[in-house]
């Protein structure tokens, strides 16, 4: 799946902070994982990742926008003006993960995974 990150808008709001990804491919966005991290270097992350989310299946359509808040909500979405849509999702998380001037989110794409079965 090919997207953009767009931004994270309202930093350290816990009632309005949210990362803001463009689909920039026709697709189901329930291959992607957001999760929150901080910068090492203008071009870099931490491998420690804290609060990682899983985004639900979700057919998709090029110039869509996905919108993941940090607190806690209910999945819904809404058709724009331009004819493409919202889709919002929530982590569920009672505080900001974005708060500090380093901390950042990073969106992996996960479209290959396996799991273990216990013995």
């Amino acid at each position: 799946m090919k997207f953009k990150i767009i931004n994270i808008r309202e930093p350290g709001n816990i009632e309005k902070e949210r990362v803001v990804i463009e689909v920039l491919e026709d697709g189901n966005v329930g291959t992607l994982v957001i999760s929150s991290t901080v910068l090492q270097t203008e071009n870099s992350v931490s491998p420690k990742i804290k609060n990682p989310y899983w985004i639900p299946d979700q057919e998709v359509k090029k110039g869509d926008l996905i919108v993941v808040y940090s607190k806690k909500g209910k999945r819904n979405n809404r058709k724009n003006s331009d004819n493409t849509s919202s889709y919002f999702f929530y982590i569920g998380v009672e505080y900001a993960l974005y708060e500090g001037g380093e901390d950042t989110a990073v969106v992996f794409d996960i479209g290959n995974w396996k799991f273990a079965r216990r013995d």
